[in-house]
Protein backbone atom coordinates (compact mmCIF):
# COMPACT_ATOMS: atom_id res chain seq x y z
CA UNK A 1 0.00 0.00 0.00
CA UNK A 2 1.08 3.78 -0.52
CA UNK A 3 3.16 5.05 1.85
CA UNK A 4 2.68 8.47 3.87
CA UNK A 5 4.20 10.70 1.42
CA UNK A 6 1.73 9.52 -1.11
CA UNK A 7 -1.23 10.85 0.87
CA UNK A 8 0.61 13.90 1.71
CA UNK A 9 0.66 14.35 -2.01
CA UNK A 10 -1.84 17.26 -3.51
CA UNK A 11 -4.96 14.81 -5.12
CA UNK A 12 -4.11 15.51 -8.36
CA UNK A 13 -0.67 14.44 -8.24
CA UNK A 14 -1.65 10.73 -6.20
CA UNK A 15 -4.22 10.76 -9.25
CA UNK A 16 -1.96 11.33 -12.13
CA UNK A 17 0.69 8.43 -10.45
CA UNK A 18 -2.54 6.27 -10.37
CA UNK A 19 -3.73 6.62 -13.70
CA UNK A 20 -0.46 6.01 -15.16
CA UNK A 21 0.42 2.99 -13.42
CA UNK A 22 -3.45 2.04 -14.38
CA UNK A 23 -2.05 2.54 -18.09
CA UNK A 24 1.22 0.75 -17.90
CA UNK A 25 -0.30 -2.32 -16.32
CA UNK A 26 -3.35 -2.27 -18.48
CA UNK A 27 -1.00 -2.05 -21.49
CA UNK A 28 1.23 -4.41 -19.99
CA UNK A 29 2.06 -8.09 -18.07
CA UNK A 30 2.60 -7.76 -14.68
CA UNK A 31 6.65 -8.95 -15.65
CA UNK A 32 7.03 -6.46 -18.06
CA UNK A 33 5.18 -3.11 -16.76
CA UNK A 34 7.85 -0.49 -15.79
CA UNK A 35 8.66 1.57 -12.22
CA UNK A 36 10.69 3.69 -14.76
CA UNK A 37 8.10 4.22 -17.31
CA UNK A 38 5.04 4.78 -14.64
CA UNK A 39 7.77 7.43 -12.86
CA UNK A 40 8.77 9.01 -16.11
CA UNK A 41 4.54 9.45 -17.31
CA UNK A 42 3.88 10.63 -13.89
CA UNK A 43 6.03 13.46 -13.95
CA UNK A 44 8.30 11.63 -11.21
CA UNK A 45 11.74 10.30 -11.29
CA UNK A 46 12.31 6.67 -10.33
CA UNK A 47 13.63 7.18 -7.13
CA UNK A 48 11.00 9.59 -6.12
CA UNK A 49 8.49 7.24 -6.76
CA UNK A 50 9.88 4.44 -4.06
CA UNK A 51 8.95 7.10 -1.81
CA UNK A 52 5.27 6.82 -2.61
CA UNK A 53 5.47 2.96 -3.00
CA UNK A 54 7.30 0.63 -1.69
CA UNK A 55 7.95 -1.45 -4.90
CA UNK A 56 6.15 -2.76 -8.14
CA UNK A 57 3.96 -5.07 -6.73
CA UNK A 58 3.23 -2.68 -3.91
CA UNK A 59 1.26 -0.42 -6.40
CA UNK A 60 -0.50 -3.16 -8.28
CA UNK A 61 -2.03 -4.32 -5.38
CA UNK A 62 -3.52 -0.78 -4.58
CA UNK A 63 -4.59 -0.49 -8.36
CA UNK A 64 -6.24 -3.89 -7.42
CA UNK A 65 -7.75 -3.21 -4.67
CA UNK A 66 -9.01 0.48 -5.80
CA UNK A 67 -10.38 -1.30 -9.01
CA UNK A 68 -12.30 -3.90 -7.07
CA UNK A 69 -13.50 -1.78 -4.04
CA UNK A 70 -16.65 -0.69 -5.60
CA UNK A 71 -17.55 -4.21 -5.57
CA UNK A 72 -15.97 -5.28 -2.36
CA UNK A 73 -18.00 -2.46 -0.87
CA UNK A 74 -21.34 -3.68 -2.06
CA UNK A 75 -20.46 -7.16 -1.41
CA UNK A 76 -19.80 -6.81 2.32
CA UNK A 77 -23.14 -5.15 2.48
CA UNK A 78 -24.56 -7.93 0.81
CA UNK A 79 -25.19 -11.13 4.22
CA UNK A 80 -28.70 -11.46 3.53
CA UNK A 81 -28.48 -12.76 -0.47
CA UNK A 82 -27.78 -16.59 -1.76
CA UNK A 83 -24.25 -17.63 -1.47
CA UNK A 84 -23.62 -17.57 -5.09
CA UNK A 85 -24.27 -14.04 -5.17
CA UNK A 86 -20.65 -13.15 -3.77
CA UNK A 87 -18.80 -15.46 -7.21
CA UNK A 88 -21.55 -14.37 -9.56
CA UNK A 89 -20.78 -10.61 -8.41
CA UNK A 90 -17.59 -11.10 -8.77
CA UNK A 91 -18.03 -12.35 -12.02
CA UNK A 92 -20.64 -10.09 -13.55
CA UNK A 93 -18.43 -7.15 -12.06
CA UNK A 94 -15.49 -8.06 -14.09
CA UNK A 95 -16.74 -9.50 -16.76
CA UNK A 96 -19.02 -6.00 -17.31
CA UNK A 97 -15.94 -4.52 -18.94
CA UNK A 98 -15.37 -5.86 -21.72
CA UNK A 99 -15.42 -3.34 -24.94
CA UNK A 100 -14.23 -0.44 -22.63
CA UNK A 101 -11.11 0.86 -21.79
CA UNK A 102 -10.75 -0.92 -18.48
CA UNK A 103 -10.82 -4.15 -20.48
CA UNK A 104 -6.84 -4.19 -21.08
CA UNK A 105 -6.93 -3.97 -17.01
CA UNK A 106 -9.22 -6.90 -16.24
CA UNK A 107 -7.12 -9.04 -18.85
CA UNK A 108 -3.82 -8.16 -17.11
CA UNK A 109 -5.56 -8.70 -13.95
CA UNK A 110 -6.74 -11.73 -14.72
CA UNK A 111 -3.72 -13.25 -16.32
CA UNK A 112 -1.49 -12.27 -13.57
CA UNK A 113 -3.57 -14.17 -11.00
CA UNK A 114 -0.20 -15.76 -9.10
CA UNK A 115 -0.48 -16.84 -5.88
CA UNK A 116 0.06 -13.79 -3.76
CA UNK A 117 -2.57 -11.77 -6.59
CA UNK A 118 -4.64 -14.84 -5.46
CA UNK A 119 -4.31 -14.70 -1.99
CA UNK A 120 -4.51 -11.14 -1.54
CA UNK A 121 -8.32 -11.01 -3.74
CA UNK A 122 -9.23 -14.13 -1.48
CA UNK A 123 -8.43 -12.47 1.66
CA UNK A 124 -10.38 -9.12 0.58
CA UNK A 125 -13.33 -11.49 -0.31
CA UNK A 126 -13.26 -13.60 2.82
CA UNK A 127 -14.25 -10.32 4.57
CA UNK A 128 -17.82 -10.30 2.87
CA UNK A 129 -20.64 -11.11 5.87
CA UNK A 130 -21.45 -14.02 2.91
CA UNK A 131 -18.19 -16.34 3.23
CA UNK A 132 -17.07 -15.27 7.33
CA UNK A 133 -19.46 -17.48 8.79
CA UNK A 134 -17.32 -20.88 7.37
CA UNK A 135 -20.28 -23.38 9.50
CA UNK A 136 -22.67 -21.70 6.99
CA UNK A 137 -21.10 -23.42 4.13
CA UNK A 138 -19.91 -26.25 6.10
CA UNK A 139 -16.22 -25.24 5.98
CA UNK A 140 -14.14 -25.93 8.73
CA UNK A 141 -11.24 -23.43 8.32
CA UNK A 142 -10.28 -20.69 7.30
CA UNK A 143 -8.43 -22.25 4.70
CA UNK A 144 -10.66 -24.34 3.00
CA UNK A 145 -12.10 -21.20 2.54
CA UNK A 146 -8.97 -19.79 1.01
CA UNK A 147 -8.94 -23.09 -1.47
CA UNK A 148 -13.02 -22.64 -2.38
CA UNK A 149 -12.18 -18.68 -3.31
CA UNK A 150 -9.26 -19.52 -4.90
CA UNK A 151 -11.17 -21.96 -7.34
CA UNK A 152 -13.68 -19.75 -7.88
CA UNK A 153 -11.06 -16.87 -8.67
CA UNK A 154 -8.99 -18.91 -11.16
CA UNK A 155 -12.14 -20.37 -12.92
CA UNK A 156 -13.68 -17.06 -13.18
CA UNK A 157 -10.28 -15.40 -15.08
CA UNK A 158 -10.07 -18.88 -17.18
CA UNK A 159 -14.26 -18.13 -18.17
CA UNK A 160 -13.33 -14.53 -18.63
CA UNK A 161 -9.81 -14.59 -20.61
CA UNK A 162 -11.70 -16.87 -22.79
CA UNK A 163 -14.83 -14.41 -23.35
CA UNK A 164 -12.55 -11.49 -23.85
CA UNK A 165 -10.76 -13.19 -26.79
CA UNK A 166 -13.30 -14.65 -28.53
CA UNK A 167 -12.94 -18.57 -27.63
CA UNK A 168 -16.51 -18.30 -25.57
CA UNK A 169 -19.43 -16.64 -26.11
CA UNK A 170 -20.79 -14.57 -23.03
CA UNK A 171 -23.03 -17.37 -22.44
CA UNK A 172 -20.17 -19.99 -22.92
CA UNK A 173 -18.44 -18.31 -20.01
CA UNK A 174 -21.36 -17.92 -17.92
CA UNK A 175 -22.41 -21.54 -18.18
CA UNK A 176 -18.95 -22.25 -17.89
CA UNK A 177 -18.49 -20.26 -14.52
CA UNK A 178 -22.16 -21.92 -13.16
CA UNK A 179 -20.91 -25.28 -13.59
CA UNK A 180 -17.48 -24.47 -11.64
CA UNK A 181 -19.87 -23.27 -8.57
CA UNK A 182 -22.04 -26.01 -9.14
CA UNK A 183 -19.62 -28.50 -8.26
CA UNK A 184 -17.66 -26.36 -5.75
CA UNK A 185 -21.48 -26.60 -3.57
CA UNK A 186 -21.94 -30.39 -4.30
CA UNK A 187 -18.23 -31.10 -3.09
CA UNK A 188 -19.04 -28.52 0.05
CA UNK A 189 -22.29 -30.53 0.34
CA UNK A 190 -24.03 -27.30 2.57
CA UNK A 191 -26.05 -24.76 1.02
CA UNK A 192 -25.69 -24.69 -2.86
CA UNK A 193 -23.82 -21.95 -4.63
Amino acid sequence: MPTEKFFNLPKDKQDNILTCAFNEFSENDFDKASIFSIAQKSGFSRSSFYCYFKDKNDIYKYLVYNFLKPKLNELKNSQDKPLNFLPKSMFEYLISFYGKTEQNFVQHLLKNMNPENIHYISYELQSSPLLVNCNKINLKTQYDLYIVSTIFLCNMAIAILNFFDGTYTKKEAEDYFDRVLQMLSNSIKGENL
